[in-house]
């Protein structure tokens, strides 16, 4: 068992703990502030962001659109030469350099990626947009620990709205798992009762508090996250399935 979690642990925590970090070869540039917002002005730059319409909804750049990760494929232009710029939530954000990533693999040749996202352009002090704000509610924590209890002795529903290419690569492997990714969980409200306690769970714990809020203020009232996500949940040595 020991010799299970150690090769578990090798293979996973490296995997979180460097999620951050830039790929060496990228193929792509990076952009600051002021940068997206002369290519925007001068270059008809499409700006985009891959992460959720209820992320988008809440805040995003003024001239922006929202192509989730999983439709850059089918909803990028198909002029190869546009300039294009990919942000999300920040420099710990991995979204905008994966979504740059992909935009280079399917053969666009101006690709640029604003990692400092919506803090950045807001410290720039550029508009931001928003149009459908998440309501200001409380959002309650659980630990790891806690997780673990609840999954053995209470009726609960663990959500975990990791993006596919996080889920696909380990999980937490019990009946009372769903894996709804955050992209999706605006159209995804029917595979939630209301009358058992949610608790969700993503890869490091920032992106939960969007969820919880989200079903808070579709009506939801026992919504709880994970503090720290897969990580602590790994960290803690607890059991995970891995796809090879």
């Amino acid at each position: 068992m020991r010799k299970l979690l150690l090769i578990l642990l090798v293979g996973i925590v490296p995997v979180l703990l460097t999620s951050t970090l830039v790929p060496a070869s990228q193929g792509y540039q990076d952009i600051d502030a002021a940068g997206t917002k002369s290519l925007m002005e001068n270059a008809d730059a499409l700006v985009v962001f891959p992460l959720s319409p209820i992320e988008f909804d809440n805040k995003h750049i003024k001239g922006s659109v929202n192509i989730v990760m999983d439709m850059l494929e089918y909803d990028l232009p198909e002029d190869k030469e546009r300039k294009i710029v990919f942000y999300c939530l920040g420099i710990k954000c991995v979204a905008s350099w994966r979504a740059a990533e992909k935009a280079v693999e399917l053969g666009y040749k101006n690709v640029y990626a604003f990692r400092e996202g919506i803090p950045g352009w807001e410290k720039a002090g550029y508009p931001l947009v928003t149009v459908k704000p998440l309501p200001d509610v409380e959002v309650e924590q659980v630990s790891a620990t806690d997780l673990a209890v609840m999954l053995d002795k209470d009726d609960v529903i663990l959500v975990d709205i990791n993006l596919d290419e996080d889920a696909h690569k380990f999980y937490i492997d019990h009946a009372k798992r769903v894996h709804i990714p955050l992209d999706e969980l605006n159209v995804s409200l029917t595979q939630l009762p209301r009358d058992k306690r949610i608790v969700i769970i993503c890869l490091k714990g920032k992106r939960s508090p969007t969820a919880v809020k989200y079903l808070k203020g579709k009506g939801y009232k026992d919504v709880v996250m994970v503090r720290g996500g897969m990580k602590e949940w790994v960290l803690e040595g607890r059991p995970v399935k891995r796809v090879s």
